[in-house]
């Protein structure tokens, strides 16, 4: 009887212990999340903003920093749409990030234009060159269907605009906006574009930034019997930000989930009773949504000798979990997915682990690039899918697998 009421109050305590690791995920997601950080992008100070609550959440656990302020900064080039954003086919006005989205590369216009629509026929770059060489053009707006990347936030010339059509709700990317085209780019779906709509009444007001002031946040804690070699934990914490002066985009999937578990891990290393035998380095980067700004400045501006790097471990959109996770670079680096494996195998932690290939996807490839042995993790299931809406929000947000990466994620450093 004895015997079973210690079992069951180790249980108990484990329990708790799992769950205020993931309560305090879940508070760090709201935060990161709310209104008040703007998307975490490049209006309204957002990435500033997160950024300074991150370095608050390393100085609370008391974490070392290599700079005075936890802080590296750094700039970049951006497009923004800090005020109106307005857009109206005939009568009817839709909503910014909801029903359409705006090429980062677009520039301020405004006016009415009319809609010219090109035909099926034209559905791909290649068809789309050779209508652009036969046809001429007048400031009007087209309308396309189709997948055109190597076209897509660019300028035509003669062309104001370009409505390009889909039957899914557009996502919106951010990776273009280092300069300004004279055409403005606009995805949407059909259903907002019907073939007898005639005209498009805009205003669109842009701000091109070319030397946006930004920083990574780093921080570690220090090993008790290897200090000359770290460990590092990184994650972006930035977003897409805001369209206009009213629409933001949460970004809870990505990456308000992996800056949580980054800020969790950070905290757990932190107590005296989990402190490592190696150095542990936490890495929250910005710009990693404009193009991997944040990792490819760290990597060529090192706090510390590359070399020094043991293992780097990336952590981006780690929200869901019902299928598992996927290692990118777990083919490149055998090893250490098959050390995973046999942890999984063991504990079975998280329903499956893929390997994936190598993968410039995420903050781990500057690293990756330079010789780090790096890999990248983000976890697979469909209870969560939104991804670059204004819908990847942190209501009901699963964490579904949160649990089981983080401890997979700390025995396996244990075991390093």
């Amino acid at each position: 009887m004895l015997r079973s009421c210690i079992f069951f109050l180790i249980i108990l305590i484990a329990s708790q212990i799992t769950a205020q690791n993931e309560q305090y995920a879940r508070i760090v997601l709201d935060k990161l999340t709310s209104p008040s950080m703007k998307g975490r992008g490049y209006v309204k100070k957002g990435d500033k903003k997160a950024a300074h609550y991150i370095a608050k959440q390393f100085k609370k656990n008391k974490l070392s920093s290599f700079t005075k302020d936890y802080f590296q900064h750094y700039d970049f080039p951006i497009n923004t749409f800090p005020d109106k954003v307005e857009l109206v086919v005939d009568d009817k006005k839709l909503k910014a990030g909801i029903d359409y989205v705006i090429s980062s590369s677009s520039p301020s216009i405004n006016g009415i234009f009319n809609l010219v629509y090109v035909s099926d026929s034209v559905y791909n770059d290649s068809t789309f060159n050779l209508y652009l060489e036969k046809n001429e053009f007048k400031n009007d707006f087209i309308v396309i269907k189709g997948n055109y990347r190597k076209h897509y936030g660019k300028t035509l010339i003669g062309i104001k605009g370009v409505i390009q059509l889909a039957e899914r709700k557009p996502w919106w990317h951010v990776s273009n906006g280092d300069q300004v085209a004279s055409t403005c780019w606009i995805k949407s779906t059909t259903e907002y574009f019907p073939a007898d709509a005639k005209s498009i009444s805009l205003h669109i007001e842009s701000e091109f930034i070319e030397h946006h002031l930004t920083q990574n946040v780093i921080a570690y804690v220090k090993g008790k019997t290897d200090t000359s070699r770290f460990v590092v934990f990184t994650a972006h914490y930035d977003h897409l930000g805001m369209m206009g002066d009213k629409t933001y985009f949460p970004g809870a999937n990505d990456n308000g989930s992996g800056t949580a578990m980054l800020l969790d891990l950070a905290a757990y290393y932190s107590r005296p009773e989990n402190q490592p035998e190696k150095s542990i380095v936490f890495m929250a980067f910005s710009g990693e949504e404009t193009g991997l700004y944040g990792s490819t400045y760290y990597a060529d501006n090192p706090l510390f000798h590359l070399k020094a790097i043991n293992f780097l471990i990336n952590l981006d959109m780690v929200g869901t979990g019902s299928e598992g996770i996927t290692v990118v670079n777990g083919k490149a680096y055998k090893d250490v997915f098959d050390d995973f494996t046999s942890i999984n195998d063991q504990y079975n932690y998280v329903p499956e682990i893929r390997a994936r290939g190598e993968a410039c996807n995420s903050d781990h490839c500057p690293f990756y690039n330079k010789g780090v042995k790096s890999i990248f993790i983000y976890t697979r299931g469909i209870e969560h899918s939104e991804y670059h809406t204004v819908f990847d929000t942190d209501d009901h947000f699963p964490f579904t697998a949160y649990n089981g990466l983080f401890k997979l994620l700390t025995t396996y450093i244990k075991q390093l």
